[in-house]
């Protein structure tokens, strides 16, 4: 079916929208058919102008206008284009409409959610309408959780290869980061905080280690770290990871959209290196503090006055190039006289939240719009459906994506 438009980036206005729109401006040639889409005129004409700046030859840049709370808009842009790139949030209250229109029409999608309970909602509501349509919704396709999903894949694929056998296990370890996050990005937390506070038996839902594969019984042996830890094969002691709670979602729907090819037994989590014992003891607990904190409303109120960003706020373009992340991967491969250890790493070079998860979801879009990927649709994650297609795109993009047999 022709479209107007390639690519249609949904919320450009936006501190993250933004920097996806520099992405692709500074990017992308003319044969990609591409706008940019939101609700106020005049602040996307303030965002192509910016853009011209990087592109001349984007001055005539289409922009498309719409609302997240009117169908018949919504509808019309969706119409227009064969992939919908949104970084819209909190999803919670602006997302679900153009889900459902791209899982109506059959047009693909990707975001940079990380808001697990309302990505189940879009499972148990759209995933067979856009497996029907064909539509490919992918949801996490920035830091979360891109390098988690696509590095359990890429040492999955080296472990088949070399050894014949999938890593029975596989812990993710952040090595490493510098970098900040955004008004938007507070708003999502605190948004689920609300919910949870509105109805307590959703936080069950929310730390069941399978809320994002339907049809699989809780099974509380997955659960997320919670205390310190010393990994042996790292040499390193370890604590929470504050994204796990979102990446070890997505890399078990993953699995699941695979037929479960790595075996019933895989098990797969994530922790973030401490600089020795005392601290990482110190930072669980902390945690656990904070986290109750905000559940606190007195003191929720404090913390988002004074300590969280405010909506369009975020590093600075300084701590955006300057920011960086290193994970590490530990996979387990079963062999007869006991187990074959493997390291993988994913890095980059940018503050991850927003230069390099800039740099994944434009690759996701571009991937999306013009790769040879499965004719399947559905709720999908990056791995199920653009895998080491968009491994090697973001390779070309600067990102490391390697094996190592050392740490």
């Amino acid at each position: 079916m022709n479209k107007t438009y390639d690519i249609v980036l949904w919320g450009a206005t936006g501190y993250t929208g933004q920097l996806i729109a520099d992405y692709l401006a500074r990017t992308v040639d003319s044969s990609v058919k591409w706008a940019i889409a939101g609700r106020n005129q005049t602040k996307l004409e303030q965002v192509r102008e910016a853009l011209t700046a990087v592109n001349p030859t984007l001055a005539d840049l289409p922009i498309l206008i719409g609302d997240s709370q009117d169908k018949a808009s919504i509808d019309a842009i969706v119409a227009q284009t064969r992939v919908v790139c949104t970084t819209v949030g909190p999803y919670t209250l602006y997302g679900t409409p153009l889900v459902a229109a791209c899982a109506e029409q059959g047009v693909d999608y990707c975001d940079l959610t990380g808001e697990t309970l309302w990505m189940r909602d879009n499972i148990d509501n759209f995933h067979a309408q856009a497996e029907q349509t064909g539509a490919r919704i992918v949801h996490c396709c920035g830091f979360d959780s891109i390098p988690s999903d696509l590095g359990v894949l890429m040492m999955q694929e080296h472990a088949h290869k070399v050894y014949g056998r999938y890593c029975s296990e596989i812990q993710f370890v952040l090595w490493g980061m510098s970098g900040g996050f955004s008004g938007g990005t507070a708003a999502s937390l605190l948004e689920t905080v609300k919910k949870i506070e509105k109805d307590p038996s959703i936080a069950k839902k929310l730390a069941n280690p399978y809320n994002l594969v339907p049809d699989h019984e809780p099974d509380w042996s997955h659960a997320d770290q919670d205390s310190a830890r010393y990994d042996e094969d790292l040499r390193a002691w370890t604590g929470p990871s504050v994204m796990a709670h979102i990446n070890t979602r997505i890399v078990r729907r993953s699995h699941a959209l695979q037929d479960w090819r790595y075996g019933a037994d895989f098990r797969y989590n994530e922790s973030m290196r401490m600089p020795n014992k005392t601290t990482a003891v110190g930072f669980s607990t902390g945690y656990k503090v904070g986290m109750g904190a905000l559940f606190i409303p007195r003191l929720r109120g404090w913390i988002e006055e004074n300590v969280l960003p405010s909506a369009g706020e975020g590093p600075t373009a300084e701590e955006r190039d300057n920011g960086y992340f290193r994970n590490k991967f530990v996979g387990k491969i079963k062999v007869d006289n006991g187990a074959i250890t493997i390291f993988g790493e994913v890095s980059d070079n940018r503050d991850p939240g927003y230069g390099s998860t800039a740099k994944m979801l434009g690759q996701s879009a571009l991937s999306l719009a013009f790769d040879d990927l499965p004719a399947r649709g559905g709720i999908l994650t990056p791995a199920s459906v653009m895998g080491m297609t968009l491994i090697e795109r973001l390779r070309g993009a600067g990102m490391t994506f390697t094996i190592r047999h050392d740490i």
